[in-house]
């Protein structure tokens, strides 16, 4: 593969606002092989967290958010091709500035359709990553064509330079990040929604507020996330998705074989 050259303009306009688009990322071979690993994770009902209680699901309240598996590049090939692109992973490694990334999970999220579907409240990633300090981002994928309609995500800029903040709820409709920021007497911008077509992908800071409106459509909506570890990054301790946390030291590095090196050195 030829060095990859992220646009120095792309890297400054990531860390002004937290947040970046591009179209038609992946090649329409990627997305079949993609769809084909989704479709499979749910006909096959996955669990969310393998090896967990319950399978990692305990609330059908949940569900209705969205219905979401991680790591299943662990054992499903199409997924892995996905999660360990080189050219996903090096745009991460560039956009964040750092010498290397590794995956922390893959998270597929297919959000149902219909009246019983639910928004994805205003929050940040962040806030329930074991990890320290901040600088951890998603690389979103979408899998489907995604609009305001079938709940495309909306990014505030700039919301990254704060920080982590509390965690909310994600099930709870009163709760949000932006209604909290706003009650402490700070000025939020403007979202800015994320429509495009199947194969578009954005990456997000851990700290940026993001929202998901419910899938007013009669079909799921399906998306995938990368998230990835900048070489900074250290592990703070709690639980791990992919279940190394007792496999690494609290305060040192992500090293692990369920959280490789996937761009950089």
């Amino acid at each position: 593969m030829p060095d990859i050259v992220v646009d120095p303009a792309d890297i400054e306009f990531f860390q002004e606002n937290g947040f970046i688009q591009y179209h038609d990322f992946l090649s329409q071979e990627q997305l079949s092989s993609l769809r084909q690993a989704l479709d499979s994770a749910v006909a096959s009902e996955r669990e969310r967290i393998r090896g967990a209680e319950q399978g990692g699901r305990f609330s059908e309240e949940y569900e209705r958010v969205f219905n979401q598996m991680v790591n299943l590049w662990t054992d499903f090939p199409e997924a892995k091709e996905i999660a360990l692109d080189p050219r996903l992973a090096e745009y991460a490694r560039q956009l964040s500035r750092c010498r290397h990334v590794r995956i922390y999970h893959d998270h597929a999220m297919i959000k149902p359709g219909g009246q019983e579907s639910k928004q994805t409240n205003w929050h940040q990633d962040a806030p329930y990553w074991p990890m320290d300090p901040v600088g951890a981002l998603s690389a979103w994928i979408a899998v489907d064509d995604v609009n305001v309609e079938n709940g495309c995500l909306h990014f505030v800029p700039g919301t990254h330079k704060y920080g982590r903040l509390d965690p909310i709820s994600l099930t709870d409709e009163g709760d949000s990040v932006v209604d909290r920021f706003k009650e402490q007497g700070y000025d939020a911008p403007q979202p800015k929604a994320m429509p495009m077509r199947a194969g578009g992908v954005t990456f997000h800071h851990g700290c940026t507020f993001h929202y998901a409106g419910p899938n007013r459509t009669k079909k799921p909506r399906r998306a995938f996330a990368i998230i990835y570890i900048p070489d900074y990054t250290r592990f703070t301790g709690g639980k791990d998705p992919a279940g190394a946390e007792e496999e690494m030291e609290v305060g040192g590095p992500w090293e692990h074989e369920f959280h490789p090196i996937v761009a950089g050195r």
